[in-house]
């Protein structure tokens, strides 16, 4: 996570002489995104359970249709290949697709509102390698008939939609802060759990819903006009 942070801010002092140059042309001098205008950002939340300041969520691209309504497509991605000694390796990976809409309520100076509605889509692929015993497919651990294994250490497939509530400030035409909840609603299947190619546990379903402050805040810049 901090490396994505860094890269994000060496991202934005890169775009400095972009911003630069809005600000010679005039073009600075309104806030705010408009029709065509291409904005990067980063999600999250503040101050969450693990103690850092910011608990990642999403990386999303946006593009405005016009000065009221943009498509985006949110991506988040876990790589978590772990090995944990010299004959078990560990893989608890994560990889989710977020296309969306947002219609703009509010837009006044370089303030703001929106509603947006998302399709999530995601994947989680969980194994544990040995060399020396037992290898488990569909989970990230060693397995047996009577555990329940957790979501977090599963393999599954996952489908659902999200609709939030978010607001944004910007300063200038280049950057902006803001934040944005909502609810989501999905479906989860949970991969068959095999031990060195036996069946372990069969596959299980199960539906969620809950309340999500997953990116009550957001960072981002303007990277493109078209």
């Amino acid at each position: 996570m901090k490396k994505l942070v860094m890269l994000f801010a060496g991202i934005l002092l890169l775009s400095g002489p972009l911003y630069a140059q809005d600000e010679s042309s005039g073009e600075g001098s309104s806030g705010g995104a408009g029709s065509g205008d291409v904005l990067i950002e980063l999600t999250g939340t503040p101050f969450n359970t693990g103690g850092g300041f910011l608990d990642f969520s999403e990386f999303r691209a946006r593009y405005f249709l016009s000065d009221d309504m943009a498509v985006r497509l949110g991506l988040y991605m876990s790589l978590d290949n772990n090995q944990r000694t010299p004959d078990e390796v560990v893989n608890n990976s994560v990889y989710s697709i977020m296309p969306g809409f947002e219609y703009h309520l509010i837009n006044e100076g370089g303030f703001r509102s929106y509603t947006a509605a998302d399709l999530m889509i995601g994947q989680r692929i969980a194994n544990f390698t040995s060399s020396t015993g037992e290898s488990v497919v569909g989970a990230s651990r060693l397995v047996d008939f009577d555990t329940q294994i957790s979501d977090t250490q599963r393999s599954s497939f996952s489908f659902g939609a999200r609709v939030g509530l978010g607001a944004e400030y910007y300063f200038g035409k280049r950057f902006y802060i803001g934040g944005e909840i909502g609810f989501q609603y999905g479906y989860r299947k949970n991969a068959d759990v095999f031990v060195d190619g036996d069946i372990r546990q069969t596959a299980t379903k199960d539906n969620f819903g809950y309340f999500t402050t997953a990116n009550s805040f957001k960072i981002g810049f303007r990277f493109l006009n078209f």
